[in-house]
């Protein structure tokens, strides 16, 4: 093999590998980002869950999100898994936010003229066994 062949090989290796390897980081990224996607429900799970073990612990709305933070971004670390914080707060607000429309807080609000449980059942003027009639 001469000394020419030679060099037209290593420059066809060089071009072959010069090639290939952007495609194999992107592959990689590819890969990475797919599996980041597919524990995002993991990790939503994971959130509803410690919330709910927020809402037993703390009184303060912020102290629960700042816990739950920081437990998911330790578990996050323990499996080199990149959480970006802004994304888990936001995804925590709309979380509380969603609780809020589907289990409003139990008031009860009057419209002009309706009557009370009072006055329906017993109430004012009224005692309720009609031995006054």
């Amino acid at each position: 093999m001469s000394a020419d062949q030679i060099v037209n090989l290593v420059v066809a290796v060089l071009t072959g590998l010069a090639a290939c390897i952007p495609l194999a980081v992107k592959l990689v990224q590819y890969v990475q980002k797919a599996t980041q996607e597919k524990n995002w429900g993991t990790l939503l799970g994971l959130v509803v869950d410690l919330m709910e073990e927020a809402e037993e612990k703390f009184t303060d709305g912020a102290t629960r999100k700042e816990w739950v933070m920081a437990m998911v971004q330790t578990s996050a670390e323990y499996i080199n898994y990149p959480v970006d914080t802004q994304a888990l707060s936001d995804m925590i607000d709309a979380l509380c936010d969603m609780t809020k429309i589907v289990n409003p807080p139990a008031v009860e609000k009057l419209a002009e003229g309706s009557t009370t449980d009072a006055e329906t059942e017993g109430g004012a003027g009224h005692d309720g066994d009609r031995a006054a009639e």
